[in-house]
């Protein structure tokens, strides 16, 4: 049940934040602006995000889960009720921050509360199915939030995410023991932002998660765009291709996050690695022998199982007093990634005079190379088999730390 409660907590979280550029349309004809700044949404929740991450690190740790998680999701539900009463563009900037501000901590509360409840051999599997809520949002959310706006207004999704809000407090209040082990830890009161970044084993799973995002990110945001404008695929078709997607990327959650538990995480990110890379061959150009739908889903499947594995990973790294802060400061890192993938690719790319994307195999070729590198990273630096760490989840942190954590050194 509490599992079930976190998957539902990222289903609104992550719905939150994908069902404004679909909305986009609805918001800027009812609130008056131009179309081609939607994009300032995306950037004010990913800055308010960051920002948050910033100032919580410090502070979510000190706290019981179950208190700190309630008032996390409260504000986060008053800041989506909040864009309900826009009437113009910087009110609807300023509420999109404030959401994004409330949303991140609350989702690494969540993660956290995952974390403590799930035994290290377990938690591929536990981290595959809280994930099953970011494909819901994927696969149901986006057209239930657009059929919401088609039969009420711009402003039905928003109550819709609040009444949700709302229910998770009232479950999360219910389900959820206080969750305090963490604060017997000695060194509860100095966990801060500087005391993690200063752990080797802190620096090298926030850099492997920043790499798996940018990688991914460089290609997302004009995925659907190569594939209509490039590829030729119907428009009224994309959504089936997501629907496909996504259901894939459901299974492969569940069968890499048990994989990850049964070997440790390594065969599960090489398996996700490998089909990436397949899913990113249409974009070097030439022709293939397979339906043109079968890399895009094969792609999404793999992306999300490279998450969970790498999420199982590096879910063992942090102290019981220093999770919900970690979490904090990789959702913080993978934000910063996206957005700077994103600006990459957006630099790299060019309308073509048909209107065919132009740049595309370069940006292939990038992400094709980092996936690799990722992939080289995890097999040459990291332990694997005898030596118990970041990628071998079946040893235990003390044991780990008595053979010099995973790059050798000591903390």
């Amino acid at each position: 049940m509490v599992i079930a409660l976190i998957a539902a907590l990222q289903f609104a979280y992550i719905l939150d934040f994908m069902m404004v550029m679909p909305l986009g349309p609805d918001l800027s004809s009812a609130l008056g602006f131009a179309p081609d700044q939607l994009g300032w949404l995306s950037v004010a929740y990913t800055l308010a995000s960051v920002l948050s991450g910033l100032l919580c690190v410090r502070w979510l740790d000190r706290y019981q889960r179950r208190p700190a998680l309630l008032v996390a999701i409260a504000l986060f539900g008053l800041a989506t009720l909040a864009t309900v009463w826009c009437h113009d563009l910087p009110s609807l900037l300023a509420a999109r921050a404030l959401t994004g501000f409330f949303g991140g901590p609350m989702v690494a509360l969540g993660m956290a509360v995952i974390t403590d409840i799930t035994p290290p051999a377990k938690r591929g599997q536990a981290i595959g199915q809280v994930m099953i809520g970011f494909s819901m949002a994927a696969i149901a959310g986006v057209p239930l939030a657009l059929e919401l706006a088609r039969w009420g207004q711009w402003t039905t999704p928003f109550y819709a995410i609040t009444v949700c809000a709302v229910v998770l407090c009232l479950a999360a209040a219910r389900l959820l023991p206080p969750l305090g082990d963490h604060l017997a830890h000695p060194q509860h009161t100095k966990v801060s932002l500087m005391s993690l970044l200063k752990q080797p084993r802190v620096r090298q799973a926030c850099g492997l998660q920043a790499l798996s995002q940018f990688s991914a990110f460089l290609v997302i945001p004009s995925f659907a765009a190569f594939y209509v404008l490039n590829l030729g695929v119907p428009r009224d078709q994309l959504g089936l291709l997501y629907l496909a997607g996504g259901i894939a990327a459901l299974i492969t959650l569940q069968g890499l996050g048990r994989l990850s538990d049964r070997w440790g995480s390594l065969p599960a990110i090489a398996l996700a690695s490998v089909g990436l890379i397949v899913g990113l061959l249409p974009l070097l150009g030439g022709s293939v022998w397979w339906p043109v739908w079968l890399p895009f889903v094969i792609f999404m499947a793999s992306n999300a199982g490279r998450n969970v594995a790498l999420g199982a990973a590096t879910s063992q790294v942090p102290q019981p007093n220093e999770r919900a802060g970690f979490m904090a400061l990789q959702s913080m890192v993978q934000d910063l990634a996206i957005a700077s993938a994103a600006m990459v690719s957006s630099l790299m790319l060019s309308e073509a005079a048909g209107g065919q994307l132009v740049g595309m195999d370069r940006v292939g070729l990038l992400s094709i190379g980092l996936v690799a590198a990722l992939l080289w990273l995890c097999t040459s630096r990291l332990p694997t088999a005898d030596q118990p760490a970041l990628l071998n989840p079946a040893a235990g942190p003390r044991q780990a730390q008595a053979k010099g954590g995973i790059d050798g050194g000591h903390e």
